[in-house]
C-alpha cells in the first residue's frame, strides 16, 4: 500500500491542487536498500540485458503528405505500431503508448502484461514507432540527411491521423510514455485536450532543459568527426566518434551518487551496452530523432508562455519524475504538477537519474511505476 501525503499549507491562487507522493513515503525499496539484497555487479547486468520482446500485432498505415510544423513536407508517410489486446465494445478503453528518443513502439514492452502497468486484458493498446525510426518513414529509407527535420508536436499529429482515420477512434482512455514518450503524450494532452480521459508522463518536462540541449548539440559535433558523416546512408557500427559522444551522454542520464556507488568497471560496462544499442541506428535517422527530442517545448505554440501551454491539459495526469533526474532537470515534474490541475505526483526514488524509468525485472523503481500507473488507469474516471 502506498501512503499518501498531501502537500501541507494552503495553495495560492490559480494553483493546480497536486497529490504529492514523498519518496521516504513509497512502500518500495529505495536504491540504497536495494543493495543489501543484490551485488552491484547483478544490478548493472540487469540493466544492461535486452528487453524481451512482448508479441502483439505488428502493423503500418500511410497517412499521405505530412505538412510539418517548419512548413516543410514528407510524401507518402508511413506510421508504424503494434497492438495489444482488444477493442471493447464501447470502443473507449484504448491507450496509446510513446516511445523514447532512441526507443521503438516496443520501448515500454516490460510495463505490458496482464496484472502490469498496460493490461492487454483491460485495455487495447496501441505502441507507436514515431517518425523517422524503425516501422515508421525514416531517414534511411532513402532520403538520408535530406529528409525533413521534425518535432514533438509533429509526431503527435501523424498519431492522431493514425488513431482517427485508421482507427476511427473519437477518443480515447489515456496517452503515456516516458521521457520522450513523456513530452509526445503531454503534448497530445494539450493539442487535444479532450480526446483523452487520462495522461501518464514518466520522467518527463515541458521542455529540453539546457543541459540536454547542450549535451545534444556537442554529441552532433562529435558524431560530425566521422568519416561517414557525409554518407546519407552510414551506419555507426565500429564508429569511434559514436562511442565518444556516448560517453559524453551517458552521464547525464544517470546521477553523481550513482557514478560514485558503481565501480569503474561496471560504468564501463553500461556504457559499452548503451553503444551497442546506438550502432543498430542510421546515423541520420540517430540525429534527426536526438534533435527532435532536445527541440520539445509545450509553450512555442503559445507565444513562449509553459503555463499557458500546460493550462490546456484537461485530462487527468499522473506525473513520475525521477528523484535523481538532471537530464531534464529535478524540478521539470514538479513544474508540469505545479500548473496541470489536479495532476498526481509521484516521485520515483532512485540514483539511476533518467534511467529509473526503465522497466527491469525485480528493480524496485520497476514495481512502483507498474503499481502506479497500473492503479492510475483502473481508476474510473469521473463524469
Amino acid at each position: 500500500m502506498v501512503a499518501r501525503a498531501r502537500a501541507p499549507g494552503l495553495r495560492p491562487a490559480g494553483m493546480a491542487a497536486v497529490t504529492v507522493f514523498k519518496p521516504e513515503t513509497v512502500a518500495a525499496p529505495s536504491w540504497n536498500k536495494r543493495m543489501n539484497r543484490s551485488s552491484v555487479e547483478e544490478e548493472v547486468q540487469s540493466y544492461c540485458k535486452p528487453q524481451e520482446l512482448v508479441p502483439g500485432t505488428e502493423r503500418s498505415c500511410q497517412i499521405g503528405s505530412l505538412h510539418l510544423e517548419n512548413g516543410q513536407g514528407l510524401e507518402n508517410t508511413r506510421i508504424g505500431f503494434v497492438t495489444h489486446g482488444k477493442l471493447n465494445a464501447r470502443r473507449d478503453n484504448a491507450v496509446l503508448l510513446l516511445p523514447g528518443t532512441t526507443n521503438s513502439r516496443h520501448s515500454a514492452d516490460g510495463y505490458i502484461g496482464p496484472g502490469n502497468a498496460f493490461d492487454p486484458d483491460r485495455h487495447f493498446i496501441i505502441a507507436f514507432e514515431a517518425l523517422g525510426s524503425g516501422t515508421s518513414s525514416k531517414p534511411s529509407d532513402g532520403l538520408g540527411r535530406a529528409f525533413p527535420a521534425y518535432n514533438i508536436r509533429d509526431l503527435v499529429r501523424t498519431q492522431h491521423q493514425v488513431v482517427t482515420e485508421h482507427f476511427d477512434l473519437p477518443r480515447v482512455a489515456a496517452v503515456a510514455g516516458a521521457s520522450m514518450g513523456a513530452f509526445q503524450a503531454l503534448e497530445w494532452a494539450i493539442a487535444y485536450p479532450g480526446f483523452m480521459d487520462r495522461a501518464v508522463l514518466v520522467v518527463p518536462a515541458a521542455r529540453a532543459s539546457n543541459i540536454f540541449k547542450s549535451v545534444v548539440a556537442a554529441s552532433r559535433e562529435i558524431l560530425q568527426l566521422d568519416p561517414r558523416w557525409d554518407q546519407d546512408q552510414a551506419t555507426m557500427a565500429g564508429s569511434a566518434a559514436l562511442r565518444c559522444a556516448m560517453r559524453l551522454y551517458f552521464p547525464w542520464t544517470v546521477s553523481d551518487a550513482y557514478l560514485e556507488r558503481v565501480p569503474t568497471a561496471l560504468i564501463e560496462q553500461e556504457i559499452a551496452a548503451a553503444i551497442e544499442r546506438s550502432q543498430q541506428w542510421n546515423l541520420w535517422d540517430f540525429v534527426l530523432r536526438y534533435e527532435a527530442s532536445a527541440s520539445h517545448d509545450v509553450g512555442i505554440p503559445f507565444q513562449g508562455d509553459i503555463v499557458k501551454a500546460l493550462a490546456q491539459v484537461r485530462a487527468k495526469t499522473l506525473i513520475m519524475p525521477s528523484s535523481s533526474e538532471r537530464l531534464l532537470g529535478t524540478g521539470s515534474g514538479r513544474e508540469l504538477a505545479k500548473h496541470i490541475a489536479g495532476s498526481k505526483l509521484v516521485e520515483i526514488p532512485t540514483d539511476r537519474g533518467h534511467l529509473g524509468w526503465r522497466a527491469v525485472e525485480g528493480a524496485a523503481e520497476s514495481r512502483l511505476i507498474a503499481a502506479e500507473v497500473s492503479q492510475f488507469l483502473q481508476t474510473e474516471p469521473s463524469q
